[in-house]
């Protein structure tokens, strides 16, 4: 075997040539050795031929002009791939700089002999624009990711500047409102239970807010980890929905194999079941059911709540639990299951969604007690 032997098993930009072909068309070429960090490209220099990789890795990157992030990666290439094409086909200076992430072999392919093999070998031609037509697939794929990434963070700060903006604004009414019902209690204490439910709601509000406004910044609040009577909580639960689904033919049904205390933010687990089961109501026809369940396995409490429904369309599954992500509610945000799945993160937890067959739900708060 020659020393110059091209020894690659990836196809590229050699494919369609012999063994013989290639190892006449290479015996006369220069091969370089570049250690790992080296730098093989400098982005603006002159381009004076292209590089085809016999063993290794390199890194190609992209000078920006923010210095937070002075530099952006573009692409990672490995043994039969090659670079430098660009600037060789463009007579243009080098567009981005190449490392070696590894010990490189490269194969160093001048512009005058890589114009001179285009034409004796057209394959070698095709083989090149068929790679760039790949790389820009790949390009662009990346380019509306990023550009979903860019909106959905617009969105998150309109909606964190407007949360922002509707705490300052309720503050005061809402202060009002509990300062109010107090009083209406000191005067009539028989009246406790009713001036209890609006304190309790009015400081939700303000709770609910405050949460998107976490949401939309990224910030991490600590869970107030509380000892709870998991049937109690159960039976709140569901006397608001008895009453919510009054008239609807839906049933409610709680199925709790856990009676002993445990351990979580009550506030926060409280407004991701209801925000649960409201999801499953508003997504369910008449004569179906909605059930709440609760066990314990190996130190974690497990919540589900279960429905009958039609179930998540099979399209947004893998998406739900990202923000802006939703099925055709008229006046959905797509923050709902977004920001419950961070209040069970917060507690060390997980949120799952499982498909039920033939049709139907089952949302899975799982919940170590472990933190008590």
């Amino acid at each position: 075997m020659s020393k110059n032997k091209i020894v690659c098993n990836k196809p590229g930009l050699f494919e369609g040539l012999s063994e013989a072909e290639i190892e006449r068309f290479a015996e006369n070429l220069k091969r370089m050795t570049f250690k790992k960090g080296t730098q093989i490209i400098t982005e603006n220099e002159e381009a004076d031929g292209l590089f085809f990789i016999i063993k290794g890795k390199v890194e190609i990157n992209k000078d920006l002009k923010n210095p937070e992030t002075p530099v952006a990666q573009l692409s990672i290439l490995e043994a039969g791939d090659f670079f430098g094409e660009m600037g060789v086909i463009e007579e243009e200076p080098r567009s981005a700089s190449v490392s070696a992430l590894e010990e490189v072999e490269l194969l160093i392919i001048p512009k005058e002999v890589f114009t001179e093999l285009s034409f004796t070998h057209p394959k070698v031609m095709y083989n090149l624009i068929r790679t760039l037509s790949e790389r820009l697939r790949h390009t662009n794929e990346r380019f509306v990711s990023l550009m979903d990434d860019m909106i959905s963070q617009n969105r998150l700060m309109a909606i964190g500047m407007a949360a922002s903006k509707i705490i300052h604004d309720i503050k005061t009414p809402l202060t009002v409102m509990v300062l109010t019902a107090q009083l209406i209690e000191n005067l009539f204490p028989e009246s406790e239970e009713f001036t209890q439910s609006i304190i309790k709601q009015t400081r939700l509000v303000d709770q609910l807010v405050r949460e998107i406004l976490d949401f939309s910044r990224g910030v991490e609040s600590t869970p107030l980890i509380q000892k709870v009577d998991l049937v109690k909580f159960f039976e709140d639960i569901k006397e608001i929905n008895d009453a919510a689904l009054k008239g609807r033919d839906i049933a409610f049904v709680v199925d709790n194999k856990v009676h002993d205390y445990v351990y979580f933010d009550e506030a926060k687990i409280r407004r991701v079941l209801m925000n649960l089961i409201k999801n499953a109501s508003e997504a369910m026809n008449e004569n179906t059911e909605i059930k709440l369940a609760a066990s314990m396995a190996a130190g974690w409490l497990q919540i589900s709540v279960i429905d009958n429904g039609p179930g998540v369309p099979l399209g947004i599954r893998d998406n739900i639990f990202e923000p802006f992500v939703t099925n055709g509610k008229t006046h959905g945000t797509g923050l709902g299951l977004p920001i419950c799945r961070k209040l069970v993160h917060e507690h060390r937890g997980r949120l799952e969604y499982i498909p039920l067959e033939p049709t139907g739900s089952r949302f899975d708060v799982r919940i170590p007690q472990t933190m008590k």
